[in-house]
């Protein structure tokens, strides 16, 4: 049926996230293209848009959206590159006001990446203010100094500029664009090569040297020594408490549904032998994956029926196209016309019997970086009272999203870009406050398992 599609699609698409960069050719980073090549890129992109995209217009008006396109095609010119024709298109993508949109990073040669350097520095947006956050120069800055300027630069005015760069929400650009710093300032915004002249408000200025790719990755192995590989899955007593951490909902080849199956049964299995009484499962770590792991998981900790998502979903040839790519047949899609949206009621889900299912306290634990089908498993059991919800909002996640992604080229500049052809609604229906708020609100970041668990207790 249509409302289970969601559940379906998200690991076939997940191999579209694929957003690293490859290095091209130096022929091909300099390939120049007429006005028509790139004419016809700008139609194309905004073709698919309109055809596919459930809603294009909830930041800017259709009006507005036409004439940021007619903008664009105003400005091209004969014998730009693929980097050119790259800053001329990615605003289309910015205002789409989806957290799970994106044009494609223009390419760079080997040897161009190879010596591409970056500030290595991390900082975070706190009450409009820019803090430092991490430090992998030579400098040993001071961890949370507030940054006031880059090359002089007001740091108001380069968050500004740099957040027109960010995909995402209107609401967290700034955000994106203040962790993000250290790479785009060379480039994205500004094209900052190498000496990075900074000012803080502590009245130390110091200039830093961009760091390549490898000096950076050494640097910053060196202050991470500590810093194992983060597990997928893994669990732990704390004062007689359990704690399971869930850091993804990935779901591939490596790792089958029958591995989250397999490993919960494991895991809780040991808790019902040791006589738990309180459970924390944590996914505020957790980018999400797949959506059906967050189901199966809910069934050991809650036999209670629930209501899962409701949505909207814009039915498109491209997405017919995708749906027979990989040999799927959905007569009750493909009766619907083009361009019209399907209603994808919210229906009830009623856990199977679960021989290893908890029955005690459960603490849904969720954090800043809780995000995708992990929100929406958050969001499944906040909605529904399956357990208490504590921790902190989501920030760069929102509860009802664009989601179910497709994926397109541009025909003469080869740049993928991606948004979302459903959009989905929480449980609750509530669209108002689009944000995931905790039945119990205590700081998590930088604390440990045993002070969340005591937070608590």
């Amino acid at each position: 049926m249509l409302r289970n599609y969601f559940l379906l699609f998200v690991f076939l698409l997940t191999s579209f996230f694929l957003f690293s960069q490859k290095p091209c050719s130096d022929d091909f980073y300099n390939k120049e293209y007429t006005k028509k090549e790139l004419l016809d890129d700008i139609n194309f992109i905004k073709e698919k848009i309109i055809n596919a995209h459930i809603n294009p217009y909830t930041e800017i008006t259709q009006k507005q959206f036409n004439k940021q396109i007619n903008d664009i095609k105003k400005s091209l010119e004969d014998r730009m590159t693929q980097r050119d024709f790259y800053f001329k298109a990615k605003p289309i993508f910015v205002t789409l006001n989806d957290e799970h949109s994106g044009l494609n990073d223009y390419c760079l040669p080997k040897k161009e990446l190879e010596k591409f350097k970056t500030l290595p520095l991390r900082f975070e947006y706190l009450n409009k203010k820019v803090i430092l956050t991490e430090d992998y120069s030579s400098k040993k800055l001071t961890i949370g100094d507030e940054l006031l300027t880059i090359n002089n630069i007001p740091i108001a005015t380069i968050i500004n500029e740099c957040s027109k760069q960010v995909f995402g929400t209107a609401e967290n650009r700034k955000m994106l664009a203040v962790e993000k710093l250290w790479l785009y300032l060379n480039k994205f915004c500004y094209h900052i090569i190498d000496n990075f002249n900074l000012e803080f408000a502590s009245g130390k200025k110091v200039q830093i040297k961009g760091l390549t790719k490898s000096d950076f990755i050494k640097n910053y192995n060196l202050k991470n020594q500590k810093t194992g590989k983060r597990q997928l899955v893994s669990y732990k007593n704390i004062d007689g408490a359990g704690y399971l951490e869930v850091n993804s909902f990935r779901v591939n080849k490596k790792y089958p549904i029958t591995f989250w199956k397999q490993s919960f049964d494991s895991i809780f299995s040991k808790i019902k032998k040791k006589n738990i009484s309180t459970l924390f499962i944590d996914v505020s770590k957790n980018g999400g994956g797949n959506s059906k792991v967050g189901r199966v998981l809910t069934s050991y900790f809650s036999k209670k029926s629930y209501k899962g998502y409701s949505g909207k979903w814009k039915k498109s040839q491209e997405y017919s196209d995708l749906l027979h790519k990989f040999g799927i047949n959905r007569p009750t899609y493909e009766k619907v016309t083009n361009g019209n949206i399907i209603d994808l009621p919210s229906r009830t889900i009623t856990p199977k019997n679960n021989p290893y299912r908890f029955n005690g306290k459960t603490y849904l634990v969720v954090g800043k970086k809780t995000f995708s089908s992990a929100i929406m498993f958050a969001a499944e059991v906040l909605d529904n009272k399956l357990a208490t919800v504590i921790g902190e909002t989501p920030s760069k996640a929102h509860p009802n999203h664009f989601g179910e992604l497709i994926m397109f080229k541009t025909p003469n500049t080869k740049l993928n870009f991606r948004f979302g052809v459903k959009h989905w609604i929480r449980p609750s229906g509530k669209l108002e406050n689009n944000k995931l708020i905790p039945d119990l609100q205590i700081k998590i970041t930088n604390r440990t398992k045993q002070e969340i668990v005591n937070s608590v207790n």
